[in-house]
């Protein structure tokens, strides 16, 4: 596993494939690799699975308030989406700022979230499919969203607001959300 690109506190990661007259093998996800280029991941507790059936589609930010924070390893299995990452920690320099990486099944690319990140994403092909695992458990009451459109979020430009359709390469369908994600609030109102 090496690291393609650090934004804030995310990795793109990318592992090795094993390459014969069969086709291919590959180990996508290994602590021990995680560990030795310096990301915390303590354990593996759970593994994710979400089915996006439209592209356009923005799932999140999703996040569980301390001390059921979860960093996440998370992976396209399945079609093609935009994976953002958005600073919680009170703390920090960048709270508010966001990054994101393109996943895609053909890249295999994996994106690495600290587990004071929210996570969401953008589905960019109709049937794309997010695995991702976490290091904590999923706790109902910690489970905490934001509006995906608030402008108080910065990108990783500096500039307000996530620009999910990357630049136009895809169409939101906004009218498609979970209740959790339409009746979220802002930013400056989280809970952490």
């Amino acid at each position: 596993m090496k690291i393609l690109e650090r934004k804030l506190g995310c990795v793109l990661l990318e592992s090795s494939l094993i390459r014969d007259v069969r086709g291919w093998f590959q180990v996508p996800f290994s602590i021990e690799d995680l560990h030795s280029l310096g990301l915390e991941f303590s354990t593996v507790f759970q593994l994710n699975h979400s089915f996006t059936e439209q592209a356009g589609v923005v799932r999140g930010p999703n996040y569980q308030k301390r001390p059921f924070q979860q960093a996440k390893v998370v992976r396209c299995t399945r079609g093609s989406l935009y994976s953002v990452g958005i600073d919680l920690d009170p703390e920090s320099p960048t709270r508010g700022h966001s990054c994101g990486f393109y996943l895609s099944a053909e890249n295999r690319c994996l994106m690495y979230l600290p587990g004071s990140y929210a996570h969401g994403f953008v589905s960019l092909e109709a049937g794309t499919e997010l695995e991702y695992l976490t290091d904590n458990r999923y706790c109902y009451e910690a489970a905490k969203s934001f509006r995906f459109d608030d402008p108080a979020v910065l990108d990783q430009s500096g500039r307000a607001g996530i620009d999910w359709t990357m630049g136009g390469a895809v169409e939101l369908h906004t009218e498609i959300q979970s209740d959790k994600n339409r009746l979220a609030p802002g930013f400056a109102e989280i809970e952490w």
